[in-house]
């Protein structure tokens, strides 16, 4: 099973991403990936990981796919390892455009092709 530990629930998945996720591990599982105030220190971020941990890692998942605010995807991602999970990110290619508007207002819109599932590295030494 793989724990989808992002704030994008696998219904709104693309077909690729879908589907190469059900192909590698069956099943999907989804958990968001919890709001990280801007004003946490280093303690609250290892704390509240390891209560989401804690609780995920009871779910018996095969692999986690972890994206989010970046010191919490870091502590989330050391942490499973020490529980022997791996955890990947998806990888797209994003197609953007900007749209002047009428009232002179810049908007951005972003299309992402998924393109593959891939495992975070460990890195043992420098």
């Amino acid at each position: 099973m793989l724990l989808n530990l992002t704030n994008h629930p696998s219904a709104n998945w693309d077909l690729g991403q879908l589907n190469a996720a059900k192909e590698r591990w069956n099943t999907i599982l989804d958990m968001p990936f919890p709001n990280v105030p801007p004003d946490f220190d280093e303690d609250q971020i290892i704390q509240s990981a390891e209560a989401i941990v804690k609780k995920a890692v009871q779910l018996h998942p095969d692999a986690v796919l972890c994206q989010g605010e970046m010191t919490m995807v870091f502590s989330f991602v050391y942490m499973f390892h020490l529980y022997g999970i791996p955890s990947y990110a998806a990888t797209t290619y994003r197609q953007s455009k900007e749209i002047m508007k009428e009232d002179g207002t810049v908007q951005k819109q972003s299309v992402f092709h998924f393109v593959k599932f891939r495992k975070y590295p460990l890195i043992s030494s420098p």
